[in-house]
């Protein structure tokens, strides 16, 4: 487990690549279970009931997997998709158990306010988790680079699943 981690790591630190991990079903289901894990507690602090949380992480399975399926179909590399998902879960979960203290804090401070001119989140807060979003999506073109045929578009590709991540996730908010 602890070679995984270190794999993982790696791939944060853009040092190894999604082919590095075990091409598994069993790895892949492992890494998911560690994702969801990983984000239950700042999920359902965040979200209005565990209802809302559970379609949000559906939908962001669902986005991931449809985005890294095209991406690599498109590159004519699809025997990485177990691997290139295994990875995105992994520095997900890390990442995801790096934010959840800064998530917490900057939903107390949503709680706390009166209203949403009162909100007050520290700006050490809000540089943290930006560095955080920041570096996802660094680590998720990383991840796409390595198993792309065309490396350049990767940065493009994990920004573009940012957003429309973002936007679907706050259109289905508003239902």
């Amino acid at each position: 487990m602890i070679k995984l981690l270190t794999i993982l790591w790696g791939i944060m630190l853009k040092k190894s690549s999604p082919q590095d991990l075990p091409k598994s079903g069993f790895f892949l289901g492992l890494m998911f279970f560690f994702y969801f894990l990983s984000q239950i507690y700042s999920g359902i602090s965040v979200a209005v009931s565990i209802q809302d949380f559970l379609k949000s992480f559906f939908i962001d399975i669902v986005l991931l997997s449809i985005c890294l399926r095209l991406i690599l179909q498109l590159s004519g590399t699809l025997s990485f998709f177990k691997q290139a998902l295994s990875a995105l879960f992994g520095t997900g979960t890390i990442l995801n158990i790096m934010a959840t203290p800064i998530i917490i804090i900057i939903s107390n401070s949503m709680v706390d306010a009166a209203s949403i001119n009162d909100i007050e989140i520290p700006t050490a807060v809000s540089i943290a988790l930006l560095a955080i979003a920041i570096w996802s999506i660094i680590v998720m073109a990383h991840i796409f680079s390595r198993v792309m045929s065309n490396p350049s578009f990767a940065m493009t590709a994990a920004f573009s699943y940012a957003v429309v991540n973002f936007v679907v996730q706050s259109s289905i908010a508003s239902l």
